[in-house]
C-alpha cells in the first residue's frame, strides 16, 4: 500500500523551507510530537535522532520558562508493596507550579526485573534506577531509562559487583561535556567508581583526604546539586556500622574531585536529609530527639540553608517546625520552597504505649497517613491524595530526547 498524501504543512516545509530552518522549528516541539514526526521521512528520522538535534532540543527545554507543558515537573516514586512482583512500582509526574497536580504516571517496565527498584535520581529526562542504593542485592543492575521515549540502557557491571555489602549510588549530569555519570561508593574506607555514559565504562576514582578515613552512610540518599553529588558521610571511628552523619562528602562530576563539608552545628533529630531550597544547599533534621525512646515529644523539623556554598559558617537555621500528635518524614522541597512530608498520626494504646502507623504494617496506608505539601512559613498544608507509600525522594523531571540515538527500545 502506498502512503497517503502528506499534510499540507509538511509539503510546504519540504518545498519552501531550508532543512536547517525546519530543524530549528522542530527543536521547539514537544517530545511526543517529535517521535511521531520521525515517520515523516528518512531525513527527518535521521535528523531528529542525531546527537546534535537531541542536544539542541534539550537546551531549548532547559531555557524554556513556560511550564504549561511537561518540560519541568517533579518525579516521585510510589508503590503499594515492595516485595510483591505482581504490583508494579509506579512513578507520578507532578506539575511544577504551586498546584502540584498529577500530570501522568508510568510503571517500571517488567523487563528491568527490579522487584525492589529504587530511584537514584533524574537528570534531563533520564531516570536512574538501581537495586542496591540502600542494601546489598542479588542483582547489581543499574538502568538509565527515558520513559518519555521508551528507551533504556542497562549499565555494564562495575568492578566491585557483589564484593561489598553496602553501596550508595548517585546520578549526575556533566554539563561541560554534555555527558551523564553514575557514581557508586562502597566499603570503608570508601572506594569510588564512576560510570560515564559516553564511554559506557566504569573506572575507579581516588579519594584522598588529610583527615580521618571516611565512609559513606548507606542510608543516606545522594543529592545532585550545583554540578556535584552530596552524600552524608562519617569519620571512621571504631568501624561503626550505622554511624550518625558527621559530614557531607561531595563529588564534582565535572572535575571529578571530592571535598568535605561540615553539617550544621546544633541539635539533631532522628532523620537528616540534604536538598535544594530556593537555590541553596539545605539540611533538614526531622522526627524526635534521639533520646526520646517513648516518642512523647512533638515531632519537629529543623531546616538550615548554606548561604555561601562550601563555607561551614554560612549555615543558617531558617525554620523550626513543630507538629503535635504526628510523626513526619521529609521527602523533598519544591522550587517554591514547599516541603513534601509524610504525616503519620500517633496513637496511644491501652497500655499507654505510643504507636506510629508505619508503611510496613499494611500494604495500603490507612486514612491517618497523608502525603502533604507544607508551606514552612505559613504552615498551610495541601493533601496530595497519594494513598500509597512514597519513597523518600523528590526529584525534578522533564521530557527529553536523551538516549534516542541509542539504547534499547521498550515494546508492548
Amino acid at each position: 500500500m502506498e502512503p497517503g498524501p502528506q499534510p499540507l504543512i509538511l509539503r510546504q516545509w519540504k518545498n519552501h523551507l531550508p532543512h536547517d530552518v525546519v530543524l530549528n522549528i522542530l527543536a521547539t516541539l514537544p517530545v511526543k510530537s517529535l517521535i511521531r514526526f520521525k515517520c515523516v521521512s528518512k531525513l527527518w528520522d535521521s535528523s531528529i535522532t542525531s546527537p546534535n538535534f537531541i542536544s539542541n532540543h534539550l537546551n531549548i527545554v532547559n531555557n524554556n520558562n513556560n511550564n504549561d507543558d511537561n518540560d519541568h515537573a517533579y518525579l516521585i516514586q510510589t508503590c503499594i508493596e515492595y516485595n510483591s512482583p505482581k504490583i508494579p512500582i509506579t512513578y507520578k509526574v507532578l506539575c511544577c507550579d504551586r498546584t502540584f497536580d498529577s500530570l501522568f504516571e508510568f510503571s517500571v517496565p517488567s523487563v528491568f526485573d527490579l522487584n525492589m527498584s529504587l530511584l537514584v535520581g533524574s537528570c534531563n529526562g533520564l531516570v536512574c534506577l538501581t537495586q542496591h542504593r540502600r542494601l546489598s542485592a542479588t542483582s547489581d543492575a543499574i538502568y538509565l531509562w527515558n520513559p518519555s521515549i521508551r528507551k533504556f540502557k542497562r549499565l555494564p557491571d562495575s568492578c566491585s559487583n557483589g564484593k561489598d555489602f553496602w553501596f550508595s549510588t548517585g546520578f549526575g549530569y556533566q554539563s561541560k561535556t554534555n555527558d551523564y555519570k553514575v557514581v557508586k561508593l562502597r566499603g570503608t574506607p570508601v572506594v569510588a567508581e564512576v560510570y560515564t555514559l559516553s564511554s559506557d565504562s566504569w573506572r575507579k576514582v581516588e579519594i584522598s583526604f588529610r583527615s580521618k578515613v571516611v565512609g559513606a552512610i548507606p542510608y543516606s540518599f545522594p543529592l545532585f546539586f550545583s554540578g556535584a553529588l552530596h552524600w552524608f558521610a562519617y569519620y571512621s571511628e571504631g568501624g561503626r556500622k550505622f554511624p550518625d552523619p558527621t559530614m557531607i562528602l561531595s563529588f564534582d562530576v565535572n572535575n571529578e574531585k571530592f571535598r568535605e563539608m561540615a553539617i550544621p552545628d546544633g541539635d539533631k533529630l532522628i532523620k537528616q536529609d540534604l536538598f535544594a531550597f530556593k537555590g541553596n544547599l539545605a539540611f533538614s533534621s526531622c522526627g524526635y530527639p534521639e533520646n526520646d525512646d517513648d516518642l512523647q515529644s512533638d515531632s519537629q523539623c529543623f531546616i538550615w540553608v548554606m548561604r555561601d556554598y562550601g563555607v561551614h559558617e554560612s549555615w543558617d537555621k531558617i525554620f523550626s517546625i513543630r507538629l503535635e500528635n504526628v510523626d513526619i518524614s521529609f521527602y523533598g522541597c519544591t522550587e517554591h520552597g514547599e516541603l513534601l512530608l509524610n504525616k503519620k498520626v500517633k496513637e496511644e494504646s491501652k497500655d499507654g504505649e505510643i504507636k506510629i502507623h508505619d508503611w510496613n504494617e499494611s500494604t495500603i496506608l490507612s486514612n491517618d497517613t497523608a502525603i502533604v505539601l507544607l508551606d514552612p512559613e505559613t504552615l498551610h498544608e495541601k493533601d496530595l491524595g497519594i494513598l500509597r507509600y512514597v519513597t523518600d525522594m523528590l526529584t525534578t523531571f522533564k521530557e527529553s530526547l536523551v538516549l534516542l540515538d541509542g539504547a534499547t527500545e521498550l515494546y508492548g
